[in-house]
């Protein structure tokens, strides 16, 4: 038979012979990977498929040619969609993983921007709440809480004993505790929740 012989020479190693046999195979192997992957993926694997073929030429049977080809097709559309379904799941991996971050950094970002606005707010409130206490007093606790001015330097500068500031301040802080309870809360809550 024609095909026969013109396997023959292919194995021989003759170029036209390998080009005939080419075209009378290539249509029916495209229409096979086509059912499986796309057109021009369909074109590489059918090449492919020829390729190894023309390289196991010496060590293949006349008689088992055509089912070569189409196992050796299935073979490499099979592996094709199994390095793609590989390549999708880490590529969707990767995108989870790149929106957690994104969305971890945004987060903390946001949190960040809210925590120096809460405490911006936090000392207007208590600088408020401070003002309500009597001007020695406010004095020391400021001096101490806000500009962390050690007891005694405190002492001196208003120049009272530091009996006397460790008494402003304790004052201070009562006084506080009652005035921003509310306020207190409403922090723990927020620290909390973020």
């Amino acid at each position: 038979m024609q095909l026969d012989f013109n396997i023959e020479k292919i194995r021989n190693g003759d170029e036209e012979a390998f080009k005939s046999f080419f075209e009378a195979f290539y249509p029916k192997l495209k229409a096979l990977a086509c059912r499986f992957v796309d057109e021009q993926v369909a074109d590489d694997l059918v090449q492919d498929v020829f390729a190894s073929y023309w390289e196991q030429k010496t060590n293949i049977q006349a008689d088992n040619i055509q089912s070569f080809l189409f196992k050796c097709l299935q073979n490499k559309c099979l592996n094709f969609i199994k390095h793609q379904m590989v390549e999708e799941e880490y590529e969707s991996r990767v995108r989870i993983a790149e929106a957690r971050i994104a969305y971890l950094a945004d987060t903390s970002d946001a949190n960040h921007v809210l925590e120096q606005v809460m405490n911006r707010d936090l000392r207007e409130i208590i600088d408020k709440s401070v003002g309500k206490l009597p001007p020695k007093c406010a004095q020391a606790f400021r001096l101490c809480y806000f500009h962390d001015v050690d007891r005694k330097e405190v002492a001196e500068l208003m120049g009272i004993s530091p009996r006397t500031v460790d008494g402003h301040i304790q004052q201070a802080l009562n006084f506080l505790r009652e005035d921003l309870k509310d306020l207190f809360l409403l922090v723990f809550m927020f620290y909390n929740t973020f």
